[in-house]
């Protein structure tokens, strides 16, 4: 979600990050970007210039910014779902590129004129789409991003730190960035939102899968021996986390 009061420059390199990078095989890919209304115009035209730089070839060549489709069922399947925000009205864009002739390649695109009942923006490409929604309010934007049957990973982009946690508080996502996209902390547990899946990888939160729960029963009197309760106590539980 990109605001008003954003830095475009910087919104503009993390959307293409977020999206395009490994040609969107990212299980966190921002493939849905909601932008304000003032704004939007001004940005989408900025993003089309800045796709037109993004260079295309092997992706195990450092230089490369876009590579080949992982397998032919995944450009069927991205192709099926381009076609579908073709035949919804939405407005295709893609840079002029020459694509290799071996390999499954697809052009970096970019949706606009989405709305929230299209395929694109229901479903999860996996692929270098871009859909692109609009919004007046915060409170639009909300109920936007968070309809979808998916909650891993969103984005926030503006300059207003009391707007980026009253956002981070309602959007129902896993990990929710702020002026960034894509930057982890392995002490920081990942993980999402119905759809998005269950439980939690990395810190502490992503070491209980490998934990077993043990729980002990002992007598309160160990709390003090040399003196009598004045009142009885019921055995206490111990609870122990061990490997």
């Amino acid at each position: 979600m990109v605001f008003d009061d954003a830095p475009i420059d910087q919104a503009i390199e993390g959307i293409v990050n977020g999206i395009f990078f490994n040609q969107g095989h990212v299980c966190c890919a921002s493939s849905r970007l909601l932008v304000q209304e003032s704004v939007a115009e001004h940005l989408v035209e900025r993003l089309r210039r800045r796709l037109t730089t993004l260079r295309r070839g092997d992706p195990l060549d450092k230089n490369t910014d876009i590579g080949a489709i992982n397998s032919r069922q995944q450009l069927d399947k991205i192709t099926e779902l381009a076609a579908a925000g073709d035949a919804e009205g939405a407005h295709r864009w893609s840079p002029p590129c020459e694509l290799p002739k071996h390999g499954y390649w697809f052009a970096p695109t970019v949706f606009t004129g989405v709305s929230q009942s299209h395929r694109i923006a229901r479903e999860e490409i996996f692929g270098p789409v871009l859909s692109v929604l609009t919004f007046r309010t915060p409170e639009e934007a909300v109920t936007k991003a968070n309809n979808t049957p998916y909650g891993l990973s969103a984005g926030l982009w503006t300059e207003k730190g009391s707007r980026i946690l009253w956002m981070a508080q309602r959007r129902r996502a896993g990990v929710v960035w702020a002026n960034t996209y894509n930057r982890f902390d392995p002490a920081s547990p990942f993980g999402g939102h119905r759809e998005s899946g269950f439980g939690r990888e990395g810190g502490r939160h992503g070491l209980a899968a490998y934990l077993k729960c043990r729980t002990r029963k002992s007598s309160p009197n160990w709390l003090n021996s040399r003196r009598k309760p004045t009142r009885r106590l019921s055995p206490a539980s111990v609870r122990v986390w061990s490997c």
